[in-house]
């Protein structure tokens, strides 16, 4: 590595003249939360004060002398000069107050051309000079419910350490002063070059949230070097941020992922870094910078247009519920992502048009291989074909027609006699219910758990004994047809009651959401017959448009 520069040193010397440190750009906002608090004054307070105490490593990027880039750590450190400004605004003394001002703000020194100068520049420099730049920041009254992200986290720091320090007396917080500048150490490690840095970074444990593979491709997408203009990577990095806070951080990652299957249309063969870097970038699929970026920007406002406010199909087009409704059960219900890369492929190239029949056909496809337990091999080779013909196609039509899946094959799992037993039977049954629901407005059914009308361990004697065998039992009570989703939690006491005990003291205060649940009250009897009828039933109707 280049330039490397490595060290313990206790955190008032790293908090010297000789060290000023940015949060760059691709670095998220402050995100610690109460808990990284705590444990932090807790480690610090309950430390033998007699030896140096390890506060973790930081990774530097050294980008001239005295300017360091926070690569790995950034999280700790602004928690530390936080806990600082507390200490300032608690101690007593003036020289203390004046020694932790000075490690936070180097002071103009006119006569040696010394300018004043803050210590650590974050992201949230308004938060961060009201609160820890500012002396009495900390004593200001602050409720952090009533502030946004990040601005509560500094808060929150705030009052976290604020609670562990208000029962020392005048001495101890002294005493804790003097341990935390003089014996509370860390490890930097600084080089040159932002890639050696991101090297280090990867082979060190850092005790707080760490930087991801998507705030690397960050930082190579606005470097200076690919985006030269300061107002375009300012744009960048505020528009990244902005919609990394919509959607959320795991949301916006995983756009990232989907972008990648959408432009290699195959399976990853390495970490996402790898992946863009040696098989996007580097083969000129896309160009970095702007134009990337751009891409980037483009897909997360379509992810939420299609997944998250479901407003991609225009107001009081018919389709509109439908859609809705639907992806509504896909987006909760399945776990495997791939399926959406197609849709947002498809929703980009053809501006969203038909794409509540695209998300009928990939539903399907989808189905097929979940019932039938397809491998992640087959599952990415089907999907990067279909991503092919979208590629391909001038007409969205052209894509709906060349989709192909099974329709017997998911209408056999829907009617096999372990249902319940399987991964799917929740969906089985949230599909079932919008069939048998009217489309007039949006549903978002959430429903508590699965009920089986005739119970799975009935009594010996009675209603359902008149009623069943025990081999009879085996044979349905585990199938679409005896099956219903309620609203409310279980009762294991109330499942075993006689039938019309149990649908009107028990299922009718929780299928009311549900309405082919509901079709259950008008039963007056459930034996093998109503169970078959309504196994077949399901089968038939499964899948039927909404």
């Amino acid at each position: 590595m280049k330039d490397l520069d490595g060290k313990t040193i206790a955190i008032g010397n790293l908090l010297s003249q000789e060290f000023f440190f940015r949060v760059p750009d691709y670095q998220r906002p402050f995100s610690w939360e109460p808990d990284n608090f705590e444990d932090l004054i807790d480690d610090i307070l309950t430390a033998n004060k007699n030896q140096d105490y390890f506060l973790g490593t930081i990774v530097l990027h050294n980008v001239s002398k005295g300017n360091y880039e926070i690569v790995d750590g950034q999280q700790r450190l602004t928690s530390v000069l936080i806990l600082m400004a507390c200490l300032r605004d608690k101690v007593e003394l003036q020289s203390f107050k004046e020694g932790i001002q000075d490690k936070i703000v180097q002071r103009e020194n006119v006569v040696d051309g010394i300018p004043e100068k803050v210590r650590l520049e974050v992201k949230d420099r308004e938060i961060f000079k009201d609160l820890v730049v500012n002396e009495k920041g900390t004593l200001k009254e602050r409720r952090a419910d009533d502030l946004p992200e990040p601005d509560k986290r500094y808060v929150q720091a705030v009052t976290t350490f604020k609670t562990y320090l208000e029962p020392l007396a005048e001495e101890a917080v002294q005493t804790l002063i003097k341990f935390l500048n003089q014996r509370c150490v860390v490890i930097y490690l600084a080089t040159s070059t932002f890639d050696d840095a991101f090297r280090l970074f990867t082979i060190v444990n850092d005790r707080g949230k760490q930087l991801r593979r998507i705030d690397v491709l960050k930082s190579i997408n606005m470097a200076p070097d690919v985006v030269s203009k300061k107002t375009v990577r300012d744009r960048i990095a505020q528009t990244w941020e902005d919609l990394e806070k919509d959607l959320g951080e795991a949301t916006f990652e995983s756009v990232f992922h989907l972008l990648r299957l959408i432009l290699l249309k195959d399976k990853p063969q390495g970490d996402l870094l790898k992946e863009f870097e040696d098989r996007v970038f580097s083969r000129g699929i896309i160009t970095k910078g702007e134009v990337f970026v751009d891409l980037v920007f483009k897909y997360a406002s379509l992810y939420k247009k299609v997944f998250v406010d479901r407003d991609i199909v225009p107001k009081f087009d018919a389709n509109e519920v439908p859609f809705r409704n639907l992806i509504h059960i896909m987006d909760s219900e399945f776990k495997a992502s791939e399926w959406r890369a197609c849709v947002l492929f498809f929703a980009f190239k053809f501006q969203g048009e038909s794409i509540y029949e695209l998300c009928l056909k990939m539903e399907k496809v989808y189905l097929e291989q979940w019932f039938g337990g397809v491998r992640k091999d087959e599952r990415y080779a089907a999907y990067s074909k279909i991503l092919g013909r979208i590629e391909s196609a001038k007409k969205a039509r052209e894509v709906l027609d060349d989709i192909t899946y099974n329709e017997d094959t998911i209408r056999d799992k829907v009617g096999m006699k372990k249902l319940y037993e399987s991964t799917f039977s929740k969906y089985v049954l949230l599909r079932l219910e919008l069939v048998a629901a009217e489309h007039d407005v949006v549903k978002e059914f959430n429903p508590k758990s699965i009920e089986h009308v005739l119970p799975q361990n009935p009594p010996a004697t009675g209603y359902w004994a008149s009623h069943f065998t025990l081999a009879e039992i085996s044979d349905f009570v585990d199938t679409v047809g005896n099956l219903v989703l309620i609203s409310k939690s279980k009762n294991s006491s109330a499942s075993n009651k006689d039938f019309l005990a149990k649908k009107d003291t028990y299922l009718k205060n929780r299928v009311s959401d549900y309405p082919r649940s509901i079709e259950v009250l008008g039963y007056a009897d459930w034996d093998k017959t109503e169970i078959l009828t309504r196994t077949e039933e399901a089968k038939s109707k499964f899948l039927q448009d909404l």
